[in-house]
């Protein structure tokens, strides 16, 4: 990242909350723009936009996400899209789901449906299955590990129909790996070079960089690996 703070990530966990929600406090802290709290309690992400310091809700930065999606989308089918359906994560709150919503209206989609991830991911599953049974249902346990969060579904199979039976979630995904090693690796080099690599957000972003790499490496190898890191500090 070269340009830190103008650089907006995560604030799809900050969509339809107010600034003091304990969710959003929490959330501050992976997130290397300055988050400030406006007039009526809302969130306001303070970035250097068009040579000018703006304030931008998550919602609104959720429709410019949007809205270059769209583009994408027309210009690699050299059709115009507007109706679309979009997934979320299946522990949005209805504030959370009407904030989704007001972001795709910002941006001029039409959203056919709004459906939850493991739903989504059971539909896909199950829409090219050709063995499915005509009686007796299959079950079937869905695991999405992402990056901020993890959600387990369990539906049930039969030829052309589904049936969610439950699904579960927990706050917990492939960033909380990478902070416990980013925390071992800060140990290390300040005990090994005297540095401290929380104290500049930019090597910080760097060592957490490489080290989703290494994870993805280590899940992949039983040996052990090094860590590189050029011009850290």
């Amino acid at each position: 990242v070269t340009n830190m703070k103008n650089t907006v990530g995560g604030f799809k966990r900050l969509l339809g909350r107010k600034f003091n929600d304990p969710h959003v406090q929490r959330e501050l802290s992976n997130i290397p723009t300055r988050v400030e709290q406006r007039p009526d309690g809302s969130i306001g992400i303070k970035v250097n936009y068009l040579e000018h310091e703006q304030h931008f809700s998550p919602e609104q930065l959720t429709a410019m996400l949007f809205t270059k999606l769209k583009d994408t989308s027309t210009n690699a089918l050299q059709a115009q899209v507007n109706d679309c359906v979009i997934t979320c994560p299946v522990y949005y709150t209805n504030a959370e789901r009407t904030a989704l919503l007001d972001a795709a209206h910002i941006a001029g989609l039409n959203v056919l449906r709004l459906m939850n991830e493991t739903t989504a991911t059971a539909l896909s599953y199950g829409f090219y299955k050709q063995d499915l049974p005509d009686d007796k249902p299959r079950n079937v346990v869905f695991v999405d590990c992402g990056h901020a969060s993890l959600q387990v579904s369990i539906c049930a199979f039969t030829k052309g129909k589904l049936k969610m039976l439950a699904s579960a979630w927990d706050q917990i995904g492939g960033r909380d790996f990478d902070s416990v090693l980013a925390d071992y690796f800060s140990k290390e080099f300040n005990d090994r070079y005297k540095i401290n690599a929380k104290s500049n957000a930019r090597s910080y972003l760097r060592l957490l960089t490489e080290i989703e790499k290494l994870k993805k490496q280590m899940s992949a190898n039983s040996t052990k690996l090094p860590l590189n890191i050029e011009c850290f500090v």
